[in-house]
């Protein structure tokens, strides 16, 4: 790496030769102004003497009539070359490392643009502690070659209290391209001119590291030929024009492992990849924690990388073992947000309580009492310094490290009792908004608000409702427990009830085993057997349809029965023989799902709850094929495929398609295999549903099979190929690798 300098120049002398033109003053009418000596001030001027004195800047700011700040800014050059001892000023350097990891694909996004003929200035950007210094340092060192007139840097300090004036930059840079400081204009815009003109003239390559805003940078920009400038900043600098952007995030799993492996080496690491992978994991992929956590176990020979794992798994202590030396991911995190105002310290405080993973304007607008436009605003802005990630559009996220840094804020800066004052708002906001969006999907005769219900925004439609219910489902599953603690029963239950309806449209979300676990505990909680009763079947729908689990569905169910039982509530009876049946069916007991169906069959007919009958007798149609009575489940399937009109608003398209993949699976087991082609084809899955992936999966399974059966082999294998990647997107494993052995068997 190379760069042009002068071996007499100083940022000091050039600063106060500027400053002195500036104020119309020769040599010696400074020196009478100051009383510093004229030879003592061209010494300075010149490079000679780099770092006077407080006193004699006192001095010379007092004669030059300088501001607080302009005072400041000369002492702060004084002091910097007073630090390097008098030794001749070196370009600012940027320090590579011998374990980079990563980064390709920006690397040769950036040696594209380097050396390219229209790009002529890059803003990388992104959160403190994403390497973005090492990553240019690194371009620096792989196209230093591709730039004749050498590479130059500048740091900005951005970050810093003070951050470096374009005015002062710009000396720095003029110095290091040659230009000797007598030569350096006065004039603000003379100088700017002069630095453009110079690197039009030139290939060479600047960094300008840590940039502060848009205001420091600008000046700093090359004109549209010539050189290439490198800027790194926190912030995209989204006002500056004419200058390409990448967005510098964490590393990949991958990357992250490489790296704490070439920084602790095989010795350190052979045979711990799981602790590896647990503590990239823990930094988040931020490759300054990872760089912590590798230079700690270097320092520390007798501990492992389990071992520290176990340490930093604690969040209370995470960011206090993210500590090497004077490198820290909290004090990084801290730099961002020192310089926010109080309102923004305020969100990104309060967004810690969000219990979810990311957010919307209008949930984090409760956290601040604030109005949705004026968040979205403010979560725009910490999108801009690094300390939040939009996800998606209008979605908002904090880094785990960058939550457990505002919690700690928020800790130490709002009293408890305020903090749990917001929280249980939230948590009261999120579910009073799930029950008004799940409203829409409700079938007559659904519970009314609960009484004093506060006005919430409800949505405007269906698909709204679905949409926010989907956006936010970790949030209003996460609000549970928060209003358990809190003993708000009533509000717990009134959401498993309005969002019963809606939960048959997304069978597989793990949210409505937590949803309906609270409303359980809720109802067990006021002594509410009746209702406890109803959420315990739930619970057992929520086990055996979305997650498989069929042992623990039978077992609520029969709790479910027991309490129903001992309440005389029928209904809830008939239901919990449906899931019993069901779970006894996917248990392989099929005689036993057959007696279970007839009972509740019988319940639903005493209760008249026409919907909960037909679907028992379709699973009882499903017992009866699989204890080898095709011929009758056949004709019940059919029997009911014609009369499923039914009386439930929004299933009638399910229910048909549901018996339609029974009638071809009845067709399959009697082994006709046409008739069973046929069958399939007619199964399609309703638009209107959510999560059908095994549903689809098991269709196409049946028409493979018969497929196969009248000799259509690559038909058939695309549909088990397909099949395969959805059971394994819906998360059954055993019948994805079911599958998985078909498709070699058919080779």
């Amino acid at each position: 790496m190379t760069s042009h300098t002068s071996s007499l120049a100083t940022p000091f002398g050039g600063t106060l030769r500027s400053l002195r033109r500036a104020a119309r003053l020769t040599l010696e009418e400074l020196s009478e102004a100051s009383g510093v000596s004229v030879r003592a001030l061209g010494d300075m001027e010149r490079g000679r003497s780099r770092g006077p004195q407080r006193r004699t800047v006192d001095a010379l700011a007092a004669a030059l009539g300088l501001d607080g700040e302009q005072r400041e800014r000369l002492q702060r050059l004084a002091d910097a070359g007073r630090e390097r001892g008098g030794a001749p000023t070196p370009p600012y350097l940027l320090r590579t490392v011998p374990d980079f990891t990563g980064r390709e694909p920006e690397l040769a996004e950036l040696e594209s643009l380097a050396t390219g003929t229209r790009t002529r200035a890059v803003v990388l950007f992104g959160p403190g502690g994403q390497g973005k210094t090492t990553l240019a340092a690194e371009t620096l060192r792989r196209l230093s070659g591709s730039f004749p007139d050498g590479c130059v840097c500048v740091q900005l300090h951005g970050m810093s209290d003070s951050p470096l004036p374009a005015d002062e930059a710009l000396v720095l840079l003029l110095t290091a391209l040659g230009l000797p400081t007598e030569r350096i204009p006065v004039d603000s815009a003379a100088r700017e001119a002069a630095y453009r003109a110079a690197l039009a003239t030139r290939r060479a390559l600047v960094v300008l590291d840590d940039a502060a805003d848009e205001t420091q940078t600008r000046p700093l920009l090359p004109d549209a030929e010539g050189s290439f400038v490198l800027v790194t900043s926190r912030r995209p600098l989204a006002g500056l024009e004419g200058v390409r952007r990448i967005r510098l995030g964490g590393l990949s799993g991958g990357e992250s492992a490489t790296l704490l492996e070439r920084i602790l080496g095989a010795p350190r690491t052979d045979g711990q990849s799981e602790a590896i992978t647990r503590l990239t994991e823990l930094c988040g992929h931020l490759p300054l924690a990872l760089r912590i956590v590798g230079n700690r176990l270097s320092s520390r020979p007798s501990w492992t990388p389990t071992r520290l794992a176990g340490h930093l798994a604690d969040e209370e202590r995470r960011l206090s073992g993210l500590v090497a030396g004077d490198l820290a991911v909290r004090g990084a995190l801290a730099l961002s947000y020192g310089q926010l105002t109080e309102p923004h310290r305020l969100l990104l405080r309060r967004l810690s309580l969000v219990p979810g993973h990311d957010t919307g304007p209008d949930l984090a607008a409760v956290l601040t009492g604030e109005d949705p436009l004026t968040t979205g605003d403010s979560l725009d802005l910490l999108v801009d310094r690094g300390l939040l990630e939009e996800t998606a559009p209008g979605r908002y996220a904090l880094h785990d490290l960058v939550r457990l840094f505002a919690r700690e804020r928020l800790d130490g800066e709002e009293p408890e009792s305020v903090a749990r004052e917001i929280q249980l708002r939230l948590a009261d906001w999120l579910l009073r908004s799930a029950s008004a969006a799940g409203r829409l999907f409700e079938a007559p005769g659904a519970p009314e608000p609960w009484a004093g219900e506060p006005a919430v925004s409800a949505p405007e439609s269906a698909a709204d409702a679905e949409e926010w219910l989907i956006a936010e489902r970790s949030n209003w599953a996460g609000a549970l427990p928060l209003m358990y603690a809190a003993g708000r029963h009533a509000e717990i239950l009134h959401t498993s009830r309005t969002l019963y309806w809606f939960s048959d449209r997304w069978t597989q979300w793990p949210e409505w085993r937590t949803l309906f676990s609270y409303g359980a505990r809720s109802t067990a909680a006021v002594g509410d057997r009746a209702a406890e009763a109803h959420q315990l079947n739930c619970l057992a729908w929520a086990h055996g349809v979305g997650a498989y689990q069929y042992e623990q569905a039978e077992q609520l169910a029969r709790r479910a029965l027991e309490l129903a039982t001992e309440t005389g509530d029928e209904g809830q009876q008939a239901w919990a023989w449906s899931y019993i049946t069901g779970a006894l069916l996917s248990l392989d007991r099929p005689a036993e799902a057959a007696e279970a169906a007839a009972k509740a069959i019988l319940l639903f007919e005493a209760v008249g709850d026409t919907a909960g009958k037909a679907v028992s007798q379709r699973v009882l149609g499903k017992a009866l094929r699989e204890s080898g009575r095709a011929e009758e489940a056949l004709a019940l399937h059919r029997a009911l495929l014609d009369t499923s009109a039914g009386d439930v608003p929004g299933l009638t398209e399910f229910v048909q398609a549901l018996l339609r993949h029974e009638i071809a699976n009845d067709l399959l087991a009697l082994q006709r295999w046409p008739e069973a082609v046929a069958a399939y084809r007619t199964v399609t899955t309703p638009l209107a549903r959510g999560d059908l992936d095994r549903f689809q999966a098991q269709a196409l399974t049946g028409l493979a099979t018969a497929l196969h059966h009248c000799g259509e082999l690559p038909e058939a294998r695309e549909h088990l190929t397909r099949a395969h990647e959805l059971f394994t997107a819906a998360g059954d494993t055993a019948s994805a690798a079911k599958t998985a052995t078909t498709i070699e068997r058919l080779g």
